[in-house]
């Protein structure tokens, strides 16, 4: 069992604090109400079984790259449908991430 403010589960997980303490009332996530310093904090009580340690979702978490085509992997031409699928996955996560101003 691993404790997280609030704060830092909205960040990892890219939600509103508002969102997550909403989750909390609904017994969506445990949670849980500590008084450090004479201020009451909020945690998340995260299961280390339900929880990984990469915060990525399952989509993008580290997997092998295979060609889609039937090229070999060791081939240049294997080699080169690689890194397109590569540069592919990265160029979306840039776009998700950060957004042109």
């Amino acid at each position: 069992m691993k404790k997280i403010t609030v704060k830092e589960y909205a960040k990892l997980n890219r939600v509103s604090i508002y969102s997550v303490i909403k989750k909390i009332q609904r017994g969506e996530l445990e949670g849980v109400t500590l008084e450090e310093n004479g201020q009451r904090v909020n945690y998340v009580v995260l299961d280390d079984a339900k929880t990984g340690d990469d915060p990525l979702p399952v989509s993008e978490q580290k997997r092998p790259l295979e060609p889609s085509g039937s090229e070999r992997p060791d081939s240049p031409a294997g080699e080169i449908a690689l890194l397109r699928e590569e540069v592919a996955r990265l160029r979306r996560l840039v776009e998700r991430c950060c957004k042109e101003r």
